[in-house]
């Protein structure tokens, strides 16, 4: 071999080895880079998940107390293998009494990730109660029937009906008609509306049903106080404190008996409640019968906190509330019917599949529930508004 062709040969080899070396050091390189990478988007994740695991001890201790909202410092997770995988914190502000704004930060290896959320308490009557009347079926409002609010600059005594709405003789409203009806609404006679007529599909409004995981979390909460085996009468002049009550059978009060509800509570009658003559509750709470209400009598409720209490029927039958006195409080038959008769007033708001509007009662609407404090779903204490990462 020539020695120019040796020194070709050699040229091309040490090319070659440039080449491979140069190839090496790239995927070298690209690996390590590769690792580097891989290594980070591991403890971006792990820190992401740790700030969430912040969230979600923040929110059970929310569960537990509402009001007591305490930070929790750096705290440190292990594997199985008592390996470290990070730490997360978390601080719990209180911007208003009924929203809480949690944030959750995960460190992992280099990496920080936050999560902010912000949760609305879930207190207050649904929307259907915003009006003094609300009907599933035809409404009939007749004779000197008055609608009217106890504050009209912060709400109207509003009347809303799925169907179709009658309003005859001297009947007064002065808030709003509505019907998800087109056409839904008549008049005759001298009827005042103060807030005008509305009819049509694009009116229409939700009347809640009952389903069964509602029922069952007033029922479980009326189980955490006294259970009665059978059910209770009062009568004469007694003075009765409840709390969470379940009550196996009918409530019924007679004379003068007074029941004073405590902070928040459900009363869960699995038969009928009855009030009768001068009888009368008061406070805040829910009163769920599965069998009618018929509150009669010369009743004068006179409550602690009028916005917050409701009775609640079950029943598809009718329930009642006629007499001659006031009543106060939410009325709320979704399977049944409501007659409202006689002289009686109710302060407040009344939503069933049916209302019989008679004589010369009225509705007193309460302004005061559209700040109501009651938590009318006790299986969800408060629902998540804002959920922000970063």
């Amino acid at each position: 071999m020539r020695f120019d062709d040796r020194g070709s040969m050699l040229i091309t080899t040490l090319f070659t080895i440039i080449v491979l070396a140069t190839l090496l050091t790239t995927a070298s390189f690209l690996f390590t880079s590769g690792t580097r990478s891989a290594r980070a988007t591991t403890a971006s994740l792990q820190a992401h998940y740790l700030a969430e695991m912040a969230i979600d001890k923040a929110i059970k201790q929310l569960r537990g107390d509402w009001d007591n909202v305490t930070p929790q410092g750096l705290t440190s997770v292990y594997d199985g293998a008592q390996v470290l995988l990070g730490q997360y914190k978390f601080t719990i502000s209180v911007p208003a009494p009924s929203k809480r704004v949690i944030e959750g930060e995960g460190v992992a290896a280099t990496k920080t990730k936050k999560v902010v959320v912000e949760l609305q308490r879930n207190r207050g009557f649904p929307p259907i109660f915003r009006n003094a009347l609300a009907s599933n079926t035809d409404l009939e409002l007749t004779g000197n029937s008055r609608v009217y609010s106890s504050n009209e600059n912060k709400a109207k005594g509003n009347v809303y009906g799925h169907r179709r709405i009658s309003l005859k003789g001297n009947t007064s409203v002065t808030g709003s008609v509505s019907s998800a009806l087109t056409g839904g609404i008549t008049v005759q006679g001298n009827v005042s509306i103060g807030g005008g007529r509305f009819a049509g599909p694009d009116y229409r409004q939700d009347i809640p049903t009952i389903e069964e995981a509602q029922r069952k979390a007033w029922e479980d909460k009326a189980k955490t106080g006294t259970i009665y085996t059978g059910g209770l009468i009062y009568n004469g002049n007694q003075t009765i404190t409840f709390g969470n009550v379940y009550i196996n059978g009918d409530l019924t009060l007679n004379g003068n008996s007074n029941i004073t509800l405590g902070d928040d509570v459900v009363i869960y009658v699995r038969g009928k409640v009855k009030i009768n003559g001068n009888a009368s509750i008061k406070g805040q709470g829910i009163i769920v019968s599965e069998g009618i209400i018929d509150l009669t009598g010369n009743m004068s409720h006179q409550l602690n906190q009028p916005a917050n209490i409701a009775f609640v029927s079950l029943s598809s039958d009718e329930s009642k509330v006629t007499g001659n006195g006031e009543v106060t409080g939410v009325f709320f038959a979704p399977n049944g019917s409501l007659k409202i008769a006689g002289n009686s007033r109710i302060f407040g708001a009344v939503v069933a599949h049916h209302i019989d509007f008679t004589g010369n009662a009225d509705i007193k609407y309460n302004a005061d529930l559209m700040d109501s404090e009651i938590t009318w779903n006790p299986s969800r204490l408060f629902q998540m508004s804002k959920w922000r990462e970063n």
